[in-house]
């Protein structure tokens, strides 16, 4: 397995998967991020609507990128399946619990309102809820492509070496 391919993939698995992230998000009864961050840019500053729109929905796919090489790295450290499930898991976890938070502080930054304190923040997501499974299916969906890809590259290998 390549790591820099491994990453690439993880990369576009994350952007495709973060387009697909806002469209079922309305199945989990939240309104899409990227409209409730556009919402909040034009409140808060001068943006807008179209540009404020443009902008949450380039933010959003920065972060499904960096949760896509998240998941590539995932895959290239672990050992086995098991393990691979569980920093799964422990990403989707995680991401939630820092959700609320970090959301906050994207639309502060983009709209230049500086960063909060941290008791401006909302708090940290402990709950065991939609946000959490919309969360664990994402980091699923992109750790299946890199599944399906890692699979793949394997099968063509031995191909490869059965015909030499």
């Amino acid at each position: 397995m390549n790591f820099k391919n491994t990453l690439l993939i993880g990369a576009l698995s994350g952007f495709i998967v973060g387009v697909l992230f806002i469209y079922v998000q309305p199945l989990f009864g939240m309104s899409p991020l990227t409209d409730r961050h556009a919402a909040a840019y034009t409140q808060l500053s001068n943006i807008g609507p179209s540009i404020a729109l443009i902008v949450a929905w380039t933010a959003h796919l920065l972060v499904s990128i960096g949760y896509g090489i998240a998941t590539g790295l995932a895959l290239f450290i672990s050992k086995d399946l098991l393990s691979f499930g569980i920093f799964i898991a422990a990403l989707g976890w995680i991401t939630t619990v820092i959700a609320g938070p970090a959301n906050q502080l994207i639309v502060r930054v983009v709209t230049r309102d500086g960063f909060p304190s941290l008791n401006g923040l909302p708090p940290l997501n402990f709950n065991l809820d939609a946000k959490l499974l919309l969360h664990l299916i994402f980091f699923l969906a992109i750790g299946v492509f890199l599944l399906g890809y890692s699979y793949l590259g394997k099968h063509k290998a031995d191909s490869l070496r059965q015909s030499a």
